[in-house]
């Protein structure tokens, strides 16, 4: 009997099966575009006192105010020295008109460019659960448990609460947006201690980073043509991270995980990659490889990695690429369950065959993994690596496979 597979969807708990079967992916889409309103200008017309105005019919004026009751007869015309004083008087002033707001406050930049996201997950087991307050506790009474027939109160999954962004697939985490990505692979040896939990940290990791690069886009700065820096998010991400899981000085929750991010700012892509997942760019058109990240190894099956008793930081260890994308372009993050199971030209086929049907392009990358991680007798780079470290290995790598994908789309 082999290892047993997981499948799971985004709002559900992942359940253990008895016998290894193909993972059952959930895809989702997303695709914002951003533009900004164009605010209309109102005009007044502000009258000329030097202008000859036109002559309007003059007013009647009584030498005495009538009495009650009593109507007095008015004059026909006025007497002369009364039309001079009418035509001396000037026109008001026009009122002072307040800034717009437009005015005054820089505005965000217009997203011109997005990603039309999908993704597709695997996990070999069933993640740790989530300590407070990263967690979503159960109800505690009865009362509790009908206010979550409402969806607006529904509790969340216990891999993580409400709050947290992206979505834990065993030891990993993945986020997927218009404008940003991410994976990150947690290192499952820390689930074999008491205080270890590699998905709290690989989830936290993604979290905190999605926040600060929200910071920085709604910044001033950012708005008034900076430039997004994704490294910098990532540090402070790994600073949280460390913040979030120490009390009094003392980690409480321990972990290290990889971190593959990419940032999309008109139609360049910036990736920033710390260890063993792999970022790709597909393109359609010349049906190859554009960019394929770097993997960053301390030794075989040890990795870069941010964490407990790691001396790795993205300040320091972060390879950042830059890529010039075309429209229709294809980018790939995946965890190290892809490329441990399949060569780039095998990513690259299943890339070329998907065609323009790239909506279920991750499933066919996960399930095409998949297959890989469970033969004990087939080939894979996983077992290449062992062999050229001295080791005798065969078969594929049964690992967590979490695959998100992305289309280059113009407004």
């Amino acid at each position: 009997m082999y290892a047993t597979s997981t499948s799971f969807s985004i709002l559900s708990r992942t359940r253990l099966l008895a016998t290894p079967l193909p993972p059952r992916s959930i895809s989702k889409r997303c695709f914002l575009t951003l533009a900004s309103s164009s605010s209309s200008n109102s005009t007044r017309d502000i009258p000329n006192p030097n202008a000859p105005s036109a002559s309007p019919s003059p007013p009647t004026l009584s030498s005495k105010p009538p009495s009650a009751g009593i109507s007095s007869p008015r004059p026909a015309t006025l007497p002369n020295h009364l039309h001079l004083r009418s035509q001396a008087i000037p026109p008001r002033p026009p009122k002072a008109v307040a800034a717009t707001v437009a005015a005054t406050k820089p505005l965000i930049k217009p997203i011109q460019y997005g990603f039309k996201t999908n993704f597709s997950l695997f996990a070999k087991r069933p993640p740790r659960a989530f300590p407070p307050p990263f967690n979503s506790p159960p109800a505690s009474s009865f009362s509790d448990a009908l206010s979550t027939y409402h969806l607006s109160s529904r509790i969340p999954t216990p891999e993580g609460a409400a709050f947290l962004r992206g979505i834990t697939n065993g030891d990993d985490a993945i986020l997927h947006h218009h404008s940003h990505l991410g994976v990150a692979d947690g290192v499952g040896a820390w689930n074999t201690k008491a205080a270890g939990h590699a998905a709290l940290w690989s989830r936290l990791i993604l979290h905190y980073w999605s926040l600060a690069l929200d910071a920085q886009r709604k910044s001033p700065e950012a708005a008034g043509g900076g430039k997004i820096d994704i490294v910098s998010a990532l540090q402070r991400s790994y600073n949280n991270t460390i913040s979030a899981t120490t009390r009094e000085g003392k980690t409480v929750w321990q972990g290290t995980t990889t971190a593959c991010v990419s940032s999309l700012e008109g139609n360049i892509l910036t990736v920033a990659n710390i260890g063993d997942s792999r970022a790709y760019v597909y393109r359609p058109s010349s049906a190859s490889f554009v960019y394929k990240s770097t993997e960053q190894w301390h030794w075989f099956d040890c990795p870069y990695q941010l964490g407990t008793n790691s001396l790795d930081t993205p300040a320091a260890n972060a390879v950042v690429d830059k890529v010039e994308l075309e429209e229709g372009d294809i980018v790939i993050l995946a965890t190290d369950g892809l490329p441990d199971n399949l060569w780039d030209t095998e990513i690259a086929d299943i890339c070329a065959a998907a065609g323009k049907e790239v909506g279920g392009l991750a499933d066919k990358l996960v399930k095409a993994a998949w297959k890989i991680a469970i033969d004990p007798f087939g080939e894979s780079p996983y077992m290449e690596r062992g062999i050229d470290e001295g080791l005798s290995m065969e078969g594929g790598k049964y690992d967590d496979i979490s695959v998100v994908t992305a289309v280059f789309k113009k407004k």
